[in-house]
């Protein structure tokens, strides 16, 4: 101890730089403390040491002896030998070198002493020392080889087989590693003579040295024969004897780490081993934990692929060695099916039922079998509950990983299921890693070739939302840039094909795995696809299938493609179509058949328990089943029919379960466990429409011949599914049908049945029928590049729309399924429409949808009888004609050649056509009404001819204009829809203006001359026919308008008007481009028929002539404003005469309809023609006789149909027109003209009806007016026209007092008329034409007898207006017109004066006399008195004393004096006071009769009375003695006797009857008056009589009243006053007679 002190104190005085140099000095010390066996010395011993290797102090040479030392303390104290441990590595760092042969293995000696501690520490840290040192010499063997031969030194090391030549390191490492090889297999060492070992020990060191240096080890045949010799029978044993656990599970990981690199070494070896483990996969050969360590074994040799290659070849392959692979997969096979009810067997997969009682933690912890976990039993944690879930049938750490486990861990049951499943999944994982990235195209890069193939193979079969929703975004962006090019239409390469890659070898013998471990594969699979697992489980093993499938499709394998395929098919529809599948066996599957209906008490007995709801895990098979039709797609072919039926499989099941969808169907369940499951379905629901989307997308890259395949076995379904005969040959011809190729093969028969095995209802086949044409649909809607692109072959397009045409004319199917295959058409049409613009040459692509839609709509109406009825027939109709109008709105520019099949599909709107008619019945333009099949269908139709009209008239040719008009003309006749009709005509229009503008200047003719040679519209139709491939513009303009002219006689008054208007406007606009030719023609064969056409219209039953008036007004108006705006180009021509002769002719017979509105529009008309004619020159030489004659004879009084009752309109044209007509005749009227003028003007204003809200009482009526103007400017030529003037304007002056029966009377006054008549007749008797008349007599008389009768119609109730009275303006007008000197210049004959006086008589007794009874006003009746006395007083002046002439009879002059007689008398008198008939006038005076004590009143009148006493006596008067007074007193004599006898009897009779009562003051005023007058009077001596006795020349009058006077004397007696005044008479009496 002292010394090692010393040694240590030395140490620390040295410098650092000499401790190396001197190591070799302080070593002897060190080793001898190491050797003295105390505790603290040997530990200072050892210190030392570790500090002289960690320095690397120590010499080469001096090693032994410090390994020595090591062993020494390796038996002390812990840690001393926790020193030494922690040397040993930086000895084995620093002194490598030196460290080989007997040194190294006195090392491993030093560390197996140390293992050998009880101190666990130690034993450990020995044990990892172990582990380090055995890698220190393998790492050496591993530098060694990397050495030149020369540096290397030989040693010869003997084997059984031979004695090998090695270097020193690997025969090192050989013998330590045939030691430990010794000492785990429990035999003694050969070197290492003082080691022991546990087996688990060695297996674990044999373990960490293969897993670092296995590589080094296949590379020596030494390692490898002492593996194959050694290690192997052990390992063989170990797993063929019953060893512990923790030898067992160290046995399968040294396997796992031999097969791969050292079977091809040790052939046998290897193939006893692995046969051991599918031996031991027996459930009556091994517990279940060491079944699970053999799972465990395999799952980890299959994730090495070309380990299971290499098995395959150097096992399967060859005849003398077993078929490792094959027996491998076939025990996995009896293993999936020994324990049904451990993994819920059943006819379908189903979920786990959770339980939610204990925490998902505490499942997984036990599952795992952590050590030193608290649990509860293992029946009490569930974890023998059927079925597969992440859950509880899987351990976080595998049993084969848990080597530090004495006893094999508590495993759930299924965990040994959920190691097959994990089996298959990296089998099949394994296969289509390596095989598909050599099915790409060799022109794709490596990069992108590896990453797409990944990617299309891993799609992922996930549910969840988030990955829907990628997926839908995917599909979206990939039909959007769906690409067309032939280019891009690839089929997967078979990698079977690629002779020349340097992987053929590998890829010959993946083939050849495939197609001899498939029934395996899919037996195993098709049992854990009937067992209950999670949906982790459930997604990892439809993946596995999935690739697998793939894999055998990409090498051409149609048996296990197709029965992988079938299997997946099966299982992605309900249970009860299961039910009916036949599972195939592991043999061949050349004609398997889906769905094979069961029959007889077999189906009754299923049916009763169908469950036909959807689940995830169907839909999820199925999205498998679609990802793989689409990955498969080129190569499928026949195949195609197991993907198409099983979605459509699918798709009934929604319908069969009573119609719910999966969501509902999910919602309806009771169990709220099921909440994901909801999730499920609906995210699987989307995702597997997704899918769908991307198998028919993939469709579009298909070659033309693949996918006319593909359809075949879509077209097949979907006939066998409607029961439509597939092979019925038709009798439609498409226009350019294109036949099948001869190379494609109709698919293989598969038979299905229907989901619920028995009979569907209609409604739900019908459903089915309609969700397979859907789907049909989608497929041609990622195709329509396709369709659009021109091909040399078929491109599918013939037959795919000859199914939906088929369908939809079905007359077996209901309405729903043909609407729909209607709808799906059409939606295929507006696609491939939509994409022809980027086509270089759409015109094949649209003529084939246009014909598709031909045929559809021409034979839709050929079944009699239809299940659809007729309402379905008119919607798949109508569904055609708005496809039609899409394929115009997108390509009507480029229609071409099509246009037939355009209006072909138009017209098909109506049940039939009628064809032109040239020799005879009607004609081609003149068609009866269409018959539209509905209303509904001829607006559809419209709507795409008035796109043509609208837009496309410039892409039509020529030639099919006419069919152009024939189709407007058949919409417009059409009486179902009154607008389309309307607006049809209005077509015309745009029609006819293109013509007219068409590429030719404005200035040359419309109508050619070709046209014109034509006369009839026979000529026309055969100009027409002559020019059938190119008709000119003229021709087809004159067509045009032939066809509004015969449709300007429809039966609708609004659509003939509406023609007329188009027809007119046409004219209007083009009437410069008119010769006078083409106008006579247009009048010829136009405007003529058309009047004709009015004059006796075509009226149907129920309809109404009125109708036809308005529409003839139209056409009367048009031809009128035609004919002015034409007759500046006809002036000149000879053709203007004949036009309107014939013109007023068509107008005379229309007139005959008397219609009022008509006549109006016919008078208008031609008044503004006549006024055009005057304006134009050279146009006057038409004749104006026939206008006359038109005129005199049409008045429009009235309207023959009562179709309106103002005619004021109609006669004011008709006035209007014969003044315009009256200003052009060039000589003046004749009397019977300017009669007959005068008649109907007079008769205008007597028939034309009232002024709605007017009167004519201040104003005249604009007819009232018009007539007196045009009056006014008749020429008073002759006499007789001036006499028939003053007829009818007087006759105008008493029209207001009128009474006659006529109804338009009623309601007019005339007053304003006659006033203006009074004016007129005053200014006409002011002229000298008047004056100069040859009977001014006659025309007075005519005036005053008209002007009397207003006059003496004062009061009797005559509506007056403002301003003077109607018979105040007629005295005035009267005394304006007489005067002395106008009575003095009459002439005449004595008739015409006789009757001018009586007339003059007449009037003054009008102004004398007033009905005052009528008149409520008495100072209306003072004035007007006053007017009258001074009206009066005018014509006594005029009259008298003319009125004495010779000439005039004595009556009148009595008529006179007896009107002033009348007129005078104030009071009534009695009766008898007046002779009657047969006496003398005074005879009355002489008669007694009782007196009246009545007063009677006096006239109102009083004045106008005294006046006219006064004017008596002075007519009685004796004035110059000539015979004109004589004549006047001899007559007012007697009437003055009378009237004063009148006075003084009544005073007689009656004043004594009053007694003491005074008379009444008028009559006493009347009497004073009376005598008063009386006594003063010098009456003409002549007038009264001689009487003898009587010798008074001046007072006769007196003597005759001479008794009545004393009589009243004698009745004066009281009355003072009157008894003087009497006196006084009798004093003049006696005076005058000399008394």
């Amino acid at each position: 101890m002292q010394a090692a002190e010393k040694s240590l104190s030395d140490l620390k005085a040295l410098p650092n730089t000499s401790e190396a140099q001197l190591a070799a000095d302080f070593l002897k010390p060190f080793a001898l403390a190491c050797g003295t066996k105390n505790p603290k010395v040997a530990a200072s011993g050892v210190t030392g040491l570790l500090r002289l290797v960690v320095f690397n102090g120590l010499p080469s040479d001096s090693l032994r002896d410090v390994l020595q030392a090591f062993q020494e303390c390796a038996t002390l104290s812990y840690d001393v030998q926790l020193k030494v441990l922690q040397a040993l590595p930086s000895l084995w760092q620093n002194c490598a070198e030196s460290l080989k042969g007997k040194l190294l293995v006195f090392a491993f000696q030093v560390c197996f002493t140390l293992h050998g501690s009880k101190i666990a520490v130690v034993s450990n840290t020995a044990a990892a020392s172990l582990q380090q040192l055995l890698a220190f010499a393998f790492e050496n063997v591993a530098a060694e080889d990397g050495l030149p031969s020369s540096n290397k030194t030989q040693v010869t090391i003997s084997t059984q087989e031979g004695p090998i030549a090695v270097h020193q390191a690997a025969s090192d490492a050989y013998y330590l590693l045939n030691d430990i090889c010794l000492l785990t297999e429990g035999s003694r060492p050969q070197t290492l003579h003082d080691a022991r070992l546990t087996p688990e020990f060695g297996l674990e060191l044999l373990e960490s040295l293969l897993t670092v240096h296995i590589d080094t080890v296949a590379k020596h045949p030494e390692f490898v024969h002492m593996i194959r010799t050694r290690l192997m029978p052990f390992v063989i044993k170990a797993l063929s004897e019953k060893s512990s656990y923790n030898v067992t599970v160290r046995t399968f990981r040294l396997l796992r780490l031999l097969v791969p690199k050292l079977s091809p070494a040790m052939t046998g070896e290897t193939q006893m081993a692995m046969s051991l483990l599918n031996h031991l996969l027996d459930p009556s050969s091994s517990v279940t934990w060491k079944r699970v360590l053999c799972l465990e074994l395999w799952r980890d040799i299959h994730d090495n692929p070309t380990l299971i290659r290499n098995v395959y070849t150097q096992f399967d392959q060859v005849k003398e060695n077993k078929s490792l692979l094959g027996d491998h997969l076939s025990s996995l096979v009896r293993l999936a099916a020994e324990k049904p009810a451990v993994i819920g067997l059943g006819q379908r997969s189903s979920g786990y039922e959770a339980d939610h009682s204990i925490p998902a933690e505490q499942l997984a912890v036990e599952a795992g079998g952590l050590s030193g976990a608290i649990s509860l039993p293992a029946d009490e944690m569930n974890l023998n509950k059927q079925g597969l879930n992440a859950k509880w049938s899987s351990v976080r750490t595998s049993c084969i990983d848990q080597v530090d486990k004495t006893e094999p861990p508590v495993l759930p049951a299924t965990y040994l299921y959920s190691l097959v499943l994990t089996i298959i999944n990296r089998f099949s994982d394994g296969l289509a890693k390596f095989l598909l990235p050599f099915t790409l195209q060799p022109d794709e890069k490596p990069k992108r070739k590896q990453k797409s193939v990944l990617k299309q193979q891993n799609q992922d079969i996930l549910s969840s939302a988030d990955h829907h929703k990628d997926l839908t975004k995917e599909s979206t962006t990939a039909q959007s840039s769906n690409a067309s090019n032939s280019s891009d239409k690839k089929i997967p390469v078979n990698p079977l094909r690629l002779e020349d890659h340097e992987e053929f070898e590998q890829i010959r013998i993946s083939a050849l795995v495939v197609e001899h471990c498939w029934p395996a594969l899919l037996a195993t699979s098709s049992t854990f696809l009937n067992a209950s697992l999670d949906s982790e489980y459930y997604h990892a093993l439809i993946r596995s299938i999935q690739r697998f499938t793939q894999v055998a499709g990409v090498l051409g394998l149609e048996t296990p493609r197709d029965a992988f395929l079938t299997t997946l098919a099966k299982h992605a529809m309900p249970s009860a179509t299961v039910g009916s599948i036949r599972t195939p066996g592991t043999g061949s599957f050349p004609n398997q058949q889906i769905n094979d209906v069961p029959d007889g008490d077999e189906k009754r007995d299923r049916e009763s328990h169908f469950d036909l709801d959807m689940t995830s895990r169907n839909l999820l098979c199925l999205r498998a089943l679609l990802n793989l039709g689409t990955a498969l797609g080129p190569i499928l072919h026949h195949s195609w029919a197991i993907v198409f039926h099983c979605l459509h499989q699918v798709d009934i099941a929604l319908i069969a379960s009573h119609q719910r969808s999966i969501t509902q169907a999910a919602v309806d369940r009771s169990d709220e466990s099921d909440t994901h499951e909801i999730d499920d379905l609906r995210a699987e629901k989307s995702a597997v429409e997704v899918a769908v989307a991307r198998l028919f997308e993939s469709t579009s890259n298909l070659s033309d011949e693949a996918f006319v395949q593909t359809f075949e076995c879509l077209r097949s379904l979907v006939y066998r599914v409607s029961g439509i005969p597939m092979d019925h040959v038709s009798d439609r011809k498409f226009t350019d049908q294109v036949q099948l190729s001869a190379n494609v093969t109709r698919p293989r028969h598969i038979r299905l049945a229907s989901i619920s095995s028995g009979p569907m209802s209609e409604v739900s086949s019908s459903k089915e029928i309609i969700t397979i044409l859907e789907r049909t649909a989608q497929l041609a809607q990622f195709n329509t590049a396709r369709f659009c692109q021109p091909s040399s072959g078929d491109s599918g397009w013939t037959v795919l729309s000859q199914l939906f045409i088929d369908h939809l004319c079905s007359s077996t199917l209901l309405a729903e399924v043909r609407i729909s295959a209607a709808r799906d058409l059409d939606g295929m049409i507006n696609r491939i429409t939509s994409s022809v613009h980027d086509i270089i040459s759409p015109t094949d692509t649209i003529r084939q949808c246009l014909d598709a839609l031909s045929i559809a709509v021409s034979h839709l109406w050929r079944s009699a009888e239809t299940k659809g009825g007729l309402s379905c027939s008119l919607e798949i109709h109508s569904i055609a004609l708005e496809s039609l109008l899409s394929i115009l709105e997108r390509c009507g520019d480029t229609l071409q050649f099509s246009w037939d099949l355009v209006f072909s599909i138009i017209n098909s709107a109506f049940q039939s056509r009628d064809q032109p008619v040239v020799d005879g019945g009607q004609s081609r333009f003149e068609k009866a009404a269409s018959a539209t099949r509905s209303s509904k269908l001829a607006r559809s139709a419209f709507s795409s001819l008035h796109l043509i009209c609208s837009d496309f008239l410039g892409a039509l040719p020529n030639r099919c204009f006419t069919m152009l008009l024939d189709t407007l003309h058949c919409f417009s006749s059409q009486s179902e829809d009154f607008n389309t009709s309307l607006t049809s005509v209005a077509l015309f229009r745009n029609v006819a203006d293109f013509l007219q503008q068409g590429d030719e200047p404005e200035s040359r003719l419309l109508v050619d001359e070709e046209v014109l040679r034509c006369t009839l519209e026979g000529d026309l139709v055969h100009l027409i026919d002559a020019q059938a491939d190119d008709i000119s513009t003229s021709v087809l303009w004159m067509c045009l308008v032939l066809q509004l002219a015969h449709l300007s006689t429809d039966s609708r008054v609004e659509v003939r008007n509406s023609a007329l208007h188009t027809l007119f406007g046409i004219f209007d606009t083009c009437a410069g481009r008119l010769d006078a030719v083409a106008w006579a023609m247009c009048f010829r064969l136009v405007f003529a028929q058309l009047l004709s056409a009015m004059v006796h219209p075509k009226i149907q039953a129920g309809g109404d002539l009125r109708n036809w008036d308005d529409t003839s007004i139209v056409l009367v108006q048009s031809i009128s404003i035609t004919f002015n705006q034409s007759l500046a180009t006809m002036s000149e021509h000879q053709s203007l005469a004949s036009v309107w002769d014939e013109m007023l002719a068509r107008f005379a017979l229309l007139l005959k309809r008397y219609s009022l509105s008509l006549s109006r529009a016919i008078f208008s008309g031609l008044a503004d023609n006549l006024a055009e004619i005057e304006r134009t020159p050279g146009s006057k030489t038409v004749s104006l006789d026939a206008a006359w004659a038109l005129w005199v004879d049409n008045i429009p009084t009235s309207d023959a149909l009562q179709k309106s009752t103002d005619n004021n309109g109609a006669l004011t044209a008709y006035v209007r027109y014969i003044r315009q007509l009256h200003q052009m005749l060039s000589r003046g009227l004749d009397a019977n003209q300017a009669g007959a003028l005068m008649e109907k003007l007079k008769m205008c204003i007597i028939e034309s009806t009232p002024v709605a809200y007017g009167s004519d009482v201040d104003e005249m009526t604009e007819m009232q007016s018009l007539v007196l103007e045009t009056i006014t400017l008749v020429p008073l030529s002759t006499e007789d026209v001036l006499t028939q003037l003053v007829k009818i304007i007087s006759s105008f002056v008493s029209l207001p007092f009128q009474t006659d029966d006529n109804k338009t009377r009623k309601s007019k006054t005339y007053i304003a008329l006659s006033k203006a008549s009074m004016r007129l007749l005053d200014n006409l008797a002011n002229q000298q034409s008047f004056s100069d008349h040859a009977s001014t007599s006659h025309l007075l008389g005519l005036m005053i007898r008209e002007l009397e009768v207003p006059i003496r119609h004062k009061y009797k109730g005559q509506r007056e207006g403002k301003g003077e009275s109607t018979w105040k303006k007629a005295t005035s007008t009267l005394l304006s017109i007489l005067d002395a000197e106008m009575l003095g210049k009459c002439t005449g004959d004595g008739k015409d004066k006789q009757s001018m006086w009586e007339a003059i008589v007449s009037i003054g007794d009008a102004i004398m006399a007033a009905d005052t009874d009528s008149c409520d006003l008495s100072s209306a009746i003072h004035a007007d008195q006053a007017f009258d006395i001074e009206s009066f007083s005018q014509l006594q002046k005029v009259i008298i004393p003319s009125l004495g002439s010779p000439s005039i009879p004595d009556k009148v002059r009595r008529r006179y004096i007896a009107s002033i007689f009348q007129h005078s008398l104030i009071h009534e008198p009695h009766p008898d006071d007046l002779a009657r008939p047969d006496q003398e006038l005074l005879d009355g005076l002489r008669s007694h009769h009782m007196g009246r004590v009545q007063d009677l009143p006096p006239t109102r009148r009083s004045k106008m009375a005294y006046v006219l006493v006064d004017h008596l006596f002075d007519l009685a008067a004796v004035h110059d003695g000539s015979m004109q007074r004589v004549r006047l007193a001899q007559v007012a004599a007697p009437y003055l006797i009378l009237r004063v006898g009148l006075v003084l009897k009544a005073y007689v009779y009656d004043q004594p009857l009053r007694g003491l009562m005074p008379q009444p003051l008028s009559r006493k005023m009347e009497m004073h008056h009376v005598l008063e007058k009386l006594m003063e009077l010098d009456s003409e001596p002549k007038a009264i009589p001689e009487t003898s006795g009587v010798q008074s020349e001046y007072k006769k009058h007196l003597f005759l009243l001479f008794g009545l006077v004393t009589k009243g004397m004698k009745a004066a007696r009281r009355d003072e006053e009157m008894r003087d005044k009497l006196m006084k008479v009798l004093d003049v009496m006696g005076m005058d007679f000399g008394f």
